[in-house]
């Protein structure tokens, strides 16, 4: 679409006798080109972006859970559960029998791929229930959550951006990190809406 628009504005350009056009028409005429090129080359920069923010490679999952903003944000900030839903989490420490708060540390160790890791995450952003984020404390890696009402669920969405060359170990072909990353965080997101919607079926239905 980008190349049609230049071609037609070429085209009108080529056709007519500069000398003959006024010069407040030239200047509308390249002041048109400009911003419909701009225009349509926007989407393919925002796209760029999105994937390669700040230097990061991101990957960003999105799941639909039934249960209260309030109720799922409590549940996905409890980090004890993060071994039943997160296939790289093995164990973890620190801050994990409560919903963690700013300034918080939860201690991982875990395995992605091809190689073993050990980390501890600091919360540094915590807006209930919103949204939280957690910074690595041994490496570039940040990951953030939010939730959204909405339909009656909550739409939760991590997004993980990491520096590719602290993971290229984690496995054997060449730049396979990323696609691992992302089907690991594919089916997290999807064990964690599982694991969510039990536990409140669950207290919902009480003893028996």
């Amino acid at each position: 679409m980008r190349l049609a628009v230049q071609s037609f504005y070429t085209k009108i350009w080529n056709q007519h006798d500069k000398s003959k056009i006024p010069i407040f028409a030239r200047f509308l005429l390249v002041g048109a080109f400009l911003v419909l090129a701009g225009c349509y080359g926007q989407p393919k920069q925002l796209a760029e972006k999105d994937s390669r923010r700040d230097g990061l490679t991101t990957v960003v999952t999105s799941v639909t859970i039934d249960g209260a903003p309030e109720a799922v944000f409590d549940l996905v900030t409890t980090a004890r559960f993060w071994p039943q839903w997160h296939p790289a989490t093995r164990a973890v420490g620190g801050v994990t029998e409560r919903p963690f708060r700013l300034g918080d540390r939860i201690s991982e160790a875990g395995r992605i791929g091809e190689q073993n890791f050990q980390t501890s995450w600091r919360v540094i952003d915590h807006v209930y229930p919103s949204s939280v984020v957690l910074h690595s404390e041994t490496s570039d890696t940040r990951i953030t959550y939010t939730f959204s009402a909405r339909d009656g669920g909550t739409v939760f969405t991590r997004d993980l951006a990491y520096r590719a060359e602290n993971f290229a170990a984690v496995a054997a072909a060449p730049g396979g990190a990323e696609g691992l990353m992302r089907s690991q965080s594919e089916q997290a997101v999807k064990q964690l809406k599982a694991m969510v919607e039990k536990i409140l079926r669950d207290e919902a239905t009480g003893i028996r």
